[in-house]
């Protein structure tokens, strides 16, 4: 018995995938789904930058530790 797997390529991937969404969720769901993972908008990298500017990583850990105890993360 072989210990390999097929990888097919990235179109028929990308056919299968949508395949099988369409069968599971009917065409319309399936845009709908698709939908919600679409490109963003702006330079997440630049924003990311203004927000963290100034913080050490010990500050960021700390709010992360604050929200984890309120329940948000």
């Amino acid at each position: 018995m072989s210990d390999q797997i097929r990888l097919p390529g990235l179109a028929e991937l990308r056919r299968r995938g949508f395949e099988a969404l369409v069968r599971e969720l009917g065409a319309a769901n399936a845009l709908r789904f698709l939908h919600l993972y679409g490109v963003g908008r702006g330079d997440y990298t630049h924003d990311r930058d203004q927000w963290l500017s100034g913080l050490s990583i010990e500050q960021i850990e700390e709010e992360i530790r604050k929200m984890k105890v309120r329940g948000e993360i």
